[in-house]
């Protein structure tokens, strides 16, 4: 008779622990990739570049999260390391003139992983937050997909060209922050929608937006939707009211919740793909 063969206690043991291996492996979800050095040293130069328009861990806030599979202006990585280099002209982007390609790779990975990072859940619902925008009206002034008025910026995008922080500040205390680049025509940097009061020589006052301005013009959009394209030698008054907007401060107007409703609408708003 063939004697039995038992194994010996440390071959159980590791037996005991390959079981316990596989086992774990069934039953978690695959670990997502540890971030490489060069991530790492991005995030560093990230914080100190970039969070300050674009939101802590690139989550958006006066400039687009980053938080996305594809950017808009950069949906490649050939395209990345152009905008990150040379900024985007007339939409709030500066150039940096002195990165050294190791500083440049490095972002450029950052900004790539943080495509694989998921968004941030909001707490509003956006269907309920759509009803909010129509009660307070917001399209008397705002147009969403070709409907509404044109006294502020368009907000057919607006979910993807900023961030969840900056459209609460832009509901409760809308002069903090004026836009930039939210014009098909860029601004050359300046805040867009800036009130002004302009008196002709005849005595005409005209209150609205500024829309463009140069050495010698001033374009304005009235409080009736009307586009005036003025000539400054011709004013005899032009009043910039800096740190103010045209839009009234919401939070009278919500009821507890309704401001998470609204921005979760807003947010929602990304335009075409």
């Amino acid at each position: 008779m063939t004697p039995a063969i038992f194994p010996s206690r440390r071959a159980w043991r590791g037996l005991g622990l390959l079981l316990a291996a596989c086992t774990l492996a069934v039953r978690l979800p695959a670990a997502s990739p540890a971030p490489s050095a060069d991530v790492e040293a991005g995030r560093k130069l990230f914080r100190d570049l970039c969070s300050n328009c674009h939101g802590h861990e690139g989550a958006g806030a006066m400039a687009p999260s980053l938080q996305r599979p594809r950017l808009t202006y950069a949906p490649d990585e050939a395209t990345l390391r152009v905008v990150i280099a040379d900024g985007i002209g007339g939409r709030g982007m500066p150039r940096v003139r002195r990165w050294s390609e190791k500083e440049l790779r490095e972002l450029v990975a950052y900004v790539q992983w943080l495509g694989a990072v998921p968004a941030t859940p909001l707490p509003g619902d956006p269907a309920k937050g759509r009803e909010v925008f129509n009660r307070v009206g917001c399209a008397t002034c705002h147009v969403v997909n070709g409907q509404g008025g044109t006294l502020g910026p368009e907000l057919t995008a607006i979910g993807r060209m900023r961030g969840p922080d900056y459209l609460r500040e832009a509901i409760v205390n809308p002069g903090a922050t004026l836009p930039k680049g939210t014009l098909p025509v860029p601004g050359r940097g300046y805040d867009e929608y800036l009130p002004v009061v302009a008196v002709t020589r005849a005595g005409k006052e005209i209150k609205g937006v500024r829309l463009n301005e140069d050495l010698m013009t001033i374009q304005i959009r009235d409080e009736q939707s009307q586009f005036h394209s003025l000539r400054k030698s011709e004013l005899t008054r032009l009043d910039k009211l800096t740190g103010t907007s045209l839009m009234p401060n919401l939070s009278a107007q919500l009821a507890p919740g309704e401001l998470d409703h609204l921005i979760a609408y807003l947010a929602s708003l990304q335009g075409q793909p």
